[in-house]
């Protein structure tokens, strides 16, 4: 395994320190709580909400995400980095952290790897790619990304694409006006009344439609960047993500039903492997029998209980609810109902079989 450095704090350590990391190396801080391994910080930190960051401490902010280890190949790591959005993540031993591996680096061993294929780019892109004019206001960038539910923008002047903005470009901009101060909610509005231009990146890289997803993954990974930009001449016509390459290659690759988690608190993210495993047991008799494509699991935290509502993807799905009070139970309990239910079709199944003999 390909590991880099990792910039390391304690969680006593002012969060200022890490958010500093974060803005100079692009990627991630990772905490630690008495000497191991506790969780990281990245560019969601730096969204809005924190008064003063020099007051709060890293082991308030840090997500709690799912460690890598060296004995894991890529397959497994790309399960964990599609845990959560994450642009890097800590490789651990023993509680002790070694160095992290970012979405770029994974990239490169799966590229050395020979595990993207040359297929043409245009067959995963994300389509439309939104732009806003390079004069337009922060504030307006942002209000199209969150109204369209995009991270990031093509930047034009006139017909032609300049650049892309993101939301971590944006979130860099807070720290900028003051020296790096850290009192973003007091520099918000100063910021959004700026020109998109002055936040872009001028390193744009794009791929043309009639590209392979193999060079769109060579190129992202040589420029340290998590997405590109699909090209019909001079027009965007689509967006490829790291993240986009990771999932069809397990969706490739993987015989056991991909597992789609969604609603974890960061206290929680620890348990996800777990989850994934229960639910995978749930259905393993039952891939002789069935087509089973995915479980897609929507975890919601109450003030009493956890609802998790599954959608078992197959030639007729299954969709079901279950209520407890603790995640456990929960996750427990939904495993064993779609066992119920898989084995009652099952029987189903059979019955008719034998009436049509």
């Amino acid at each position: 395994m390909d590991y880099e450095r990792a910039a390391i704090f304690d969680g006593e350590e002012p969060l200022s320190k890490a958010l500093s990391e974060v803005v100079t190396g692009g990627t991630i801080a990772v905490v630690t709580k008495g000497g191991k391994y506790y969780g990281i910080i990245d560019d969601r930190q730096m969204r809005g909400g924190i008064h003063d960051s020099s007051k709060a401490k890293c082991i308030n902010m840090a997500v709690r995400a799912p460690p890598l280890s060296e004995e894991m190949g890529t397959m497994e790591m790309m399960d964990r980095f599609l845990a959560g959005h994450f642009k890097a993540l800590p490789v651990v031993r023993a509680g002790a952290i070694l160095g992290a591996v970012s979405r770029a680096k994974l990239l490169e061993m799966l590229i050395r790897e020979r595990a993207i294929p040359k297929m043409s780019v245009d067959a995963l892109m994300n389509s439309p790619i939104y732009s806003v004019d390079a004069n337009e206001s922060v504030a307006v960038a942002r209000r199209v990304m969150k109204s369209m539910g995009v991270h990031r923008l093509a930047i034009t002047e006139g017909r032609k694409i300049v650049g892309t903005v993101s939301t971590m470009d944006i979130s860099r901009a807070l720290l900028e006006p003051k020296g790096r101060d850290f009192m973003f909610i007091t520099e918000v509005n100063a910021v959004d009344g700026k020109p998109v231009r002055q936040m872009m990146r001028d390193k744009f890289v794009s791929v043309s439609m009639g590209g392979t997803l193999h060079e769109a993954a060579k190129k992202m990974a040589a420029h340290s960047v998590s997405a590109i930009t699909v090209m019909d001449g001079d027009k965007p016509v689509g967006v490829v993500t790291a993240r986009d390459v990771m999932k069809f290659l397990v969706s490739l690759h993987s015989k056991k039903p991909d597992v789609f988690i969604s609603g974890l608190s960061e206290d929680e993210m620890g348990n996800y492997d777990l989850i994934i495993s229960e639910l995978r047991k749930a259905v393993a008799n039952f891939l002789d029998t069935f087509e089973i494509d995915s479980i897609n699991v929507r975890i919601k935290r109450g003030k009493s209980t956890y609802v998790v509502n599954t959608h078992v993807e197959m030639d007729q799905p299954i969709p079901l609810k279950v209520e407890s009070y603790d995640l456990g139970s929960a996750i427990s309990g939904t495993a064993a109902e779609i066992k119920s239910l898989l084995t009652k079709r099952k029987a189903y199944m059979k019955m008719k079989k034998r009436s049509f003999r």
